[in-house]
């Protein structure tokens, strides 16, 4: 008697779930140009903050977020902006994240918009440095991420700027219904020729 085996199947679902295996591991492109500020300048932004002699980056060693280099922010009688238009996918989602050190003046105020929502809004935040993380929805091809601050009495750090795309919950889903389907095939009983 002679049992023949089709590995085909196997082989074709194998390459499939290895691939889907490897997709989720790939790195998430940050849409932020020189969101470290490691250049030692504010290229790629824009701004009011652009024309404050009162801001700018600092590149000493250990007082960085990440890296090396920070933005320092602060005003003089006004409320300044440091902003950026990004790429983006109209109804994609995508995560937003920054360092943000206060150092406790009074009074001041700091808010981070992205496409025009809100994401985070703070008068005269404590003192210390937060690692903060939002998620917002872009409406158009292209969603400006503005930084909008007053801090007369003092400067605030910003470092460690990224905002990058949030993978669809479908796309976890299919992998997961893939993953059931390879292992229920492998449980069946398999006709012997």
């Amino acid at each position: 008697m002679h049992l023949h085996i089709s590995t085909r199947p196997l082989a074709a679902m194998s390459a499939v779930a290895a691939l889907a295996l490897a997709l989720p591991a790939t790195a998430a492109t940050n849409l932020v140009n020189n969101g470290g500020f490691e250049d030692g300048s504010l290229a790629g932004w824009s701004g009011t903050v652009l024309d404050s002699p009162y801001s700018g980056v600092d590149c000493v060693s250990g007082t960085a977020a990440a890296g090396t280099c920070q933005a320092f922010l602060g005003t003089f009688g006004s409320t300044d902006t440091l902003s950026q238009d990004l790429a983006t996918t109209a109804g994609q989602t995508y995560a937003v994240s920054f360092a943000f050190t206060s150092d406790g003046s009074v009074p001041a105020t700091f808010s981070v918009s992205f496409g025009g929502q809100t994401l985070y809004s703070a008068g005269s935040p404590a003192a210390g440095t937060q690692l903060l993380s939002f998620t917002g929805t872009a409406a158009a091809s292209s969603t400006s991420l503005v930084f909008s601050f007053s801090n007369d009495p003092g400067y605030y750090t910003l470092d460690a700027v990224s905002v990058t795309a949030v993978p669809e919950p479908a796309t976890a889903a299919l992998m997961g219904v893939g993953a059931l389907a390879l292992a229920a095939w492998r449980r069946r009983p398999h006709r012997r020729r």
